[in-house]
């Protein structure tokens, strides 16, 4: 039996600038390999069925991404349908915790392989050291910012992604 895809949902506050941005490059270095699905979305309903912040979308796109998702919000079947969701920090974990009601809801092929399925994106960055795991918000901020972000998600999504890979490679029916 084929090994299903792994579920990654990647979540920030509005699903505008950073898990869209992890949304896209994720995407990108998957390039059709079937090891993985993503999806993006916030814990907030603020910018829900809107475009992504200009400037994220522009400095992915100046990086080759093309960030275009349609903001979304967590959806209470998020829980129970992806086997990772991937917060930005540690605010949006704390929410994800809240709004699942602390309860591993899976059903999800991969949850023996994978026991925690709220993780943090920085779990996967070679540069994060304890007390730096938050992936830092640039909404309202100058363009450097968006910059230092998607810094941080290229260096860390090859990382995360050979994780996936691994997890599907090693699926026992």
């Amino acid at each position: 039996m084929s090994a299903p895809p792994v579920s990654v949902l990647f979540v920030c506050l509005a699903n505008i600038c950073r898990s869209p941005a992890a949304h896209a490059v994720a995407e990108s270095l998957r390039a059709g390999r079937g090891f993985a699905r993503f999806d993006s979305a916030g814990t907030s309903s603020h910018s829900a069925g809107a475009l992504p912040n200009p400037m994220s979308s522009i400095e992915g796109a100046q990086r080759g991404y093309r960030v275009d998702h349609v903001v979304r919000q967590i959806h209470p079947d998020d829980f129970q349908h992806f086997d990772l969701i991937i917060g930005m920090d540690s605010r949006n974990i704390e929410d994800l915790e809240r709004l699942r009601g602390g309860i591993d809801l899976r059903d999800a092929s991969y949850r023996e392989m994978e026991p925690v399925q709220l993780q943090l994106l920085r779990r996967w960055d070679p540069y994060s050291m304890p007390g730096d795991e938050d992936l830092d918000d640039p909404w309202g901020e100058p363009v450097d910012a968006f910059r230092a972000m998607y810094d941080v998600i290229e260096r860390t999504m090859p990382h995360l992604l050979d994780h996936l890979q691994a997890m599907h490679r090693d699926y026992q029916a």
